[in-house]
């Protein structure tokens, strides 16, 4: 037995036809269900497009170092799974610190969004990451070698701001563009 799988759209266009062949009230209940799913449509894509604006505000707080507005976008109770462990601040607190620790090493630090997708409250971020090591970071003196890595991250949102974020990016490569370890393969090469 062979099980077909209907788009919403179609099931809601056969559902209207269908009760506009019955007569009667069928008609209004028809539109109203449909005027309430096109309504709770619009409320999903303006959250999804807040996301993702929220996230953008983000990044160029990070690539300013501006700070102005960070409550805009950011949660006080926030909560970055990958904070440095030389940060012992926390929530937007720890994020700031965090961006000064990024802007100290990096005065010229560029983080560009390659792409970008939203799911529910999650918003997923391929991104490039530039900079010069001209300071220091925590206990690494400055290398003033420049790196280019690529990473994602991940952002929960609630309310309209970050709660939550994950992320990972190349940090061998960018170890490895700093100078700080050897290329993968180095001593085979010997």
């Amino acid at each position: 037995m062979r099980t077909y799988l209907i788009p919403a759209s179609t099931a809601l266009a056969v559902g209207l036809l269908l009760s506009s062949c019955g007569g009667g009230g069928h008609d209004q209940a028809a539109m109203d269900a449909h005027a309430a799913m096109m309504k709770a449509d619009s409320a999903a894509k303006a959250a999804l497009a807040a996301n993702e604006a929220g996230v953008k505000a983000v990044v160029e707080i990070l690539n300013t170092g501006n700070m102005d507005k960070i409550g805009d976008h950011v949660a006080e109770n926030f909560v970055d799974h990958q904070q440095d462990p030389s940060i012992t601040t926390t929530g937007i607190q720890g994020l700031k610190d965090m961006i000064g620790l990024v802007r100290g090493a990096y005065p010229d630090f560029n983080q560009e969004v390659i792409s970008m997708s939203t799911t529910g409250d999650l918003t997923f971020v391929h991104f490039r990451m530039k900079g010069t090591n001209t300071g220091p970071w925590g206990v690494m003196p400055a290398t003033g070698k420049a790196m280019d890595v690529m990473g994602v991250d991940i952002m929960r949102f609630e309310n309209g701001k970050a709660v939550e974020h994950w992320g990972y990016m190349e940090e061998m490569k960018m170890m490895t563009q700093l100078g700080m370890m050897p290329e993968p393969g180095a001593e085979a090469k010997k």
